[in-house]
């Protein structure tokens, strides 16, 4: 290895060690940007996850799916008719059919691919933390990927299906788990099953007892402005509003509005 290699190791691991720490040791307001940046880029693409990091968010959401030849890549829905050119189930196509459709720019044809996880991950290397949206049980063929880049320090791994967890834990125990719960009381059992380091809730039960519970067992709180909020925002930004709703505790924000969420993080938090 050159010296000039050395050294770029070198700065990655320390990006990497400062991006863990802020998300192990501080409390501060982490912004999530739900499927990457995709306002001006087709979401998931990796121009969208390039612009989350230059954008200076902490934390960029991939949707992780699985081809029917065991290749994951980075689409949200369960089929690429919506955000592609192409037709089928993403788990029923193989990686080389994936390939041959282009990402859909709102209505128009664009030039970009559907994304590997591979691709994605080396975009986000020692740069930004990773919300690994594991919409799919294939957890060897993501695991393999993981290993191959070197990036499971910065990543965080989210499912509503606690067994999938459990496994990833199993199989790489330096995982970052985020459960989801649906009620207060979830949340000690999540401790107890799966040791995490943060917890996803849902606004349903948003309160003092929910964030109470969470800061007891130390874990940071995951909460989404997506839907209504973020269309609220959207159409008129009121900062003092969003305030007082994050005062209330959570202090990681999952949005499709990275760019407001920054400024009130960085002006207010």
């Amino acid at each position: 290895m050159t010296l000039l290699s050395l050294m770029l190791v070198q700065l990655v691991q320390a990006q990497v060690g400062e991006i863990r720490n802020q998300f192990l040791n501080t409390t501060s307001l982490m912004v999530a940007a739900h499927r990457a940046a995709h306002h001006q880029y087709p979401e998931n693409s990796l121009p969208a996850i390039q612009q989350t990091i230059d954008l200076g968010v902490d934390i960029v959401e991939l949707d992780i799916r699985v081809t029917s030849d065991g290749i994951p890549v980075i689409l949200h829905d369960q089929t690429v008719d919506r955000t592609t050119n192409g037709e089928g189930d993403i788990e029923q196509l193989s990686y080389k059919e994936v390939r041959s459709f282009y990402l859909l720019d709102k209505v128009e044809v664009s030039h970009l691919k559907v994304p590997t996880l591979k691709e994605a991950l080396e975009v986000c290397k020692g740069k930004i933390m990773v919300d690994m949206d594991m919409k799919t049980d294939q957890i060897d063929a993501v695991m393999e990927v993981v290993k191959m880049v070197e990036v499971s320090e910065q990543l965080i791994f989210f499912d509503s299906d606690w067994e999938v967890l459990e496994e990833i834990k199993t199989k790489l125990p330096e995982a970052l788990l985020m459960p989801r719960a649906y009620h207060t009381k979830d949340i000690k059992k999540a401790v107890k099953r799966l040791d995490p380091e943060a917890i996803h809730i849902d606004p349903s039960f948003y309160t003092a007892k929910t964030i109470k519970k969470a800061e007891k067992y130390g874990l940071r709180v995951w909460i989404n402005s997506l839907g209504d909020r973020d269309k609220k925002i959207q159409a008129m930004p009121d900062v003092e509003n969003q305030k007082e709703w994050l005062d209330l505790g959570a202090n990681m924000v999952q949005t499709d509005l990275p760019a407001f969420w920054l400024g009130l993080r960085d002006s207010h938090f």
